[in-house]
C-alpha cells in the first residue's frame, strides 16, 4: 500500500463532503475520505478489480466507478455514485482501508 501521509483527509459529512471530494478528484488531486463508523466498506473485490494490500483488510487499485457505485448502493448514498463518475473520468483508482474506515481516491 502506498504512503498516504501527504494526501488530504476529509471526514465524510454527506452531500457537502461529496461536492468537495468531486472538486478535488475532478482536478486529478488525491483525497482520503474518512467514512462514518457505521459505513459498510464491504465490496466484491474481484468484481471491482481490486488487489489485496498488505493485509486482507486493505484493497488497492480498485476500479473507481465500480467500487464507489457498489459502496453507494450498499450504503444508500447516491452522492457516492456521482463521485464515482467524476473519479472514473479523472482516471483515478480507489484503495479501501477497512481498518481505518477510509476510502482513498488517487491516480
Amino acid at each position: 500500500m502506498r504512503d498516504y501521509s501527504n494526501i488530504p483527509t476529509m471526514s465524510w459529512e454527506g452531500p457537502i463532503s461529496a461536492k468537495k471530494a468531486m472538486a478535488q478528484v475532478h482536478h486529478a488531486e488525491p483525497v482520503i475520505l474518512k467514512m462514518p463508523e457505521n459505513f459498510k466498506l464491504a465490496i466484491d473485490a474481484p468484481a471491482c478489480a481490486c488487489k489485496i494490500g498488505r493485509s486482507p483488510t486493505q484493497l488497492i487499485g480498485c476500479h473507481a466507478a465500480e467500487t464507489l457505485k457498489a459502496l453507494a448502493e450498499t450504503n444508500r448514498m447516491p452522492e457516492l455514485a456521482e463521485l464515482a463518475e467524476v473519479a472514473h473520468e479523472a482516471g483515478q483508482v480507489v484503495d479501501i482501508d477497512t481498518d481505518n474506515q477510509r476510502i482513498i481516491i488517487h491516480d
